[in-house]
């Protein structure tokens, strides 16, 4: 059994023994010389394994360090000689390109299905639906469905065999207006191959590229001609495309509740240019027709009747059917004659008469002689004249900037009333022109200067069945203005300006969307560029530039392969 020790004891042992090995070393000087040679040699000992054992550690941390190095500088899978040159290599690359085919496919099929993420890149945005074109496509509510003739891939690869048009412009508009409304369905019929759906439309002779836009209310069909129109100058060939407008004008003839008709009279030698005029209205959901006044009825529910700068006069059975007409009290609906004359047109009594009647008259024998050079372009005759505010047309545009106007015979206003029609002035130029007028002896006179009217109305309020309708006269002084090209050319307000006034007498504003035709021209240039910057671009960088980066890129590549 353990006794612990007394730690007094202890310590008198220890200073005893040490005593006593003092003593010893006094007596035996050699044996503590022995004992310290030990002891140096036992030192040295642990120095030099101490100092081995730092190296054996130095030399460890190297090669792991080494070992670390190696496998830094082993190369990675993908830079390996298997992946490189072995059967994986090929199996990455043929992966590789089925991704890309893939990607390819897919995105092909997105694009039929989803037109609009095909960008348009097209200086003149011909590629894209304009505002007023979307605004009537969002407000088809009931189902559309429209047929293009002719097959998919002709119209996508601009193929068709009867037109040299754009018909890959028709099929992707059509194909984004479908896109953008559920409402709105559209096919292809090659006619070659169904006939049958031709003879559904016997009586408009179906043509290839005719376009049919059909509802459960009525169908409207677009021709070639309706689409684009093709002009020539100094042997210059010029194709402009409506198609844009088209599409909404038709989509909105198929969905109005009620189409106004536009009635031409062709039999009294007509010099007005009717073609733009009937464009522009039908693009504002009116029916147009032409008829002949002196052998046949004004056609049923006519709206709006255009007499344009007839050359005879009309006779007393004519006069008779249009006065009928503008006051016929069981004809719920508004109505308009519109009247155009022209500077030196023959005068014209029976017509005159009926003017007269509504306080309305032209001077045709006179001319307007515009005399501020800031409102006429090239000839004091052809003159900018200002839209009125007299009259709230109700159009998208608040004014109509730079309505033209050439050869104007002066329109006079009796009163602002005659009887219980009123009068406005539609068109004024301005109060620096004067009225130029030849007298017998072959001399011409001018009036003081003041404001002319070049166009004016007359309107009558007519009581059905607790309800006000409205008979309209109009009355312009100028047929050119009516013209294609000037309806054509954006720089002019007259096809905005007309085609409100048009919805305005006869009581549409409201029915449909205004649409304001828009004419881009096709093939053209979207960068201009100089002959020398051509021949720059197709000898230096497409003939050299491109072929040589391709032929170093080529050596490179080589090089690098013949080194791996």
């Amino acid at each position: 059994m353990n006794q612990e020790k007394d730690p007094q004891i202890s310590a008198t042992e220890e200073n005893t023994s040490a005593a006593e090995t003092e003593n010893t070393k006094q007596e035996n000087p050699e044996a503590a010389s022995t004992e310290a040679a030990a002891k140096e040699v036992a030192s040295e000992k642990a120095e030099t394994k101490t100092s081995a054992e730092e190296k054996n550690e130095a030399a460890s941390k190297t090669e792991n360090k080494k070992d670390k190095k190696e496998e830094k500088k082993k190369p990675s899978f993908f830079q390996s000689e298997k992946f490189k040159h072995g059967s994986t290599a090929t199996a990455f690359t043929a992966i590789f390109i089925a991704v890309v085919v893939l990607v390819n496919v897919l995105f092909s099929i997105l694009s039929d299905k989803y037109p609009s993420i095909n960008f348009d890149v097209t200086k003149s945005g011909t590629n894209s639906l304009s505002s007023e074109c979307i605004e009537v496509i969002d407000k088809v509510k009931i189902p559309v469905e429209i047929t293009i003739c002719a097959s998919k891939e002709a119209c996508e690869s601009n193929n068709l065999s009867s037109s040299t048009a754009d018909y890959a412009q028709v099929s992707r508009l059509f194909s984004k207006a479908a896109e953008r409304n559920s409402n709105i369905t559209l096919s292809y019929v090659d006619l070659d191959k169904n006939p049958s759906f031709a003879a559904n439309y016997k009586s408009d002779n179906l043509q290839e590229g005719d376009v049919v836009v059909k509802s459960d209310k009525r169908y409207r069909v677009l021709s070639a001609s309706d689409l684009f129109e093709t002009s020539y100058s100094n042997g210059t060939q010029t194709t402009t495309s409506r198609v844009d407008s088209c599409l909404a004008s038709a989509l909105n003839t198929v969905t109005s509740e009620d189409v106004p008709i536009a009635s031409f009279d062709t039999g009294h030698g007509e010099q007005i240019d009717a073609e733009g005029y009937k464009h522009l209205l039908q693009n504002n959901s009116f029916e147009t027709k032409d008829f002949n006044l002196l052998t046949e009825d004004i056609p049923e529910n006519t709206q709006l009747l255009v007499l344009g700068c007839p050359a005879n006069d009309l006779t007393d059975d004519e006069m008779d059917k249009i006065d009928k007409w503008l006051l016929n009290k069981s004809f719920k609906m508004d109505r308009a004659l519109l009247v155009t004359t022209t500077a030196g047109a023959t005068s014209l009594d029976n017509l005159n008469n009926l003017l007269n009647e509504w306080g309305l008259s032209a001077d045709t024998n006179a001319a307007v002689e515009e005399q501020d050079d800031t409102k006429y372009y090239q000839s004091p005759f052809n003159i900018y004249t200002d839209v009125q505010n007299s009259l709230d047309l109700s159009g998208k545009k608040s004014s109509y900037d730079d309505v033209f106007a050439t050869n104007i015979a002066p329109v006079t206003i009796k009163a602002n009333s005659v009887g219980n029609k009123t009068t406005y002035s539609l068109l004024k130029t301005s109060d620096q022109s004067v009225v130029v007028k030849a007298t017998d002896n072959n001399t011409t006179t001018k009036s003081e200067p003041a404001a002319q009217n070049a166009a004016a109305l007359s309107r009558q309020s007519i009581h059905i069945d607790q309800k006000d309708y409205y008979a309209n006269v109009i009355l312009c002084g100028s047929t050119t203005m009516f013209s294609s090209s000037l309806l054509k050319a954006d720089v002019f307000g007259n096809a905005s300006f007309l085609g409100d006034l048009s919805r305005y007498v006869t009581g549409t504003t409201d029915s449909a969307s205004t649409v304001y035709t828009q004419y881009h021209e096709l093939y053209t240039k979207d960068l201009a560029i100089s002959s020398k910057t051509m021949i720059g671009l197709g000898y230096g960088v497409f003939t050299l530039l491109i072929p040589l980066i391709i032929m170093i890129t080529g050596i490179v590549v080589y090089r690098k392969r013949r080194t791996l």
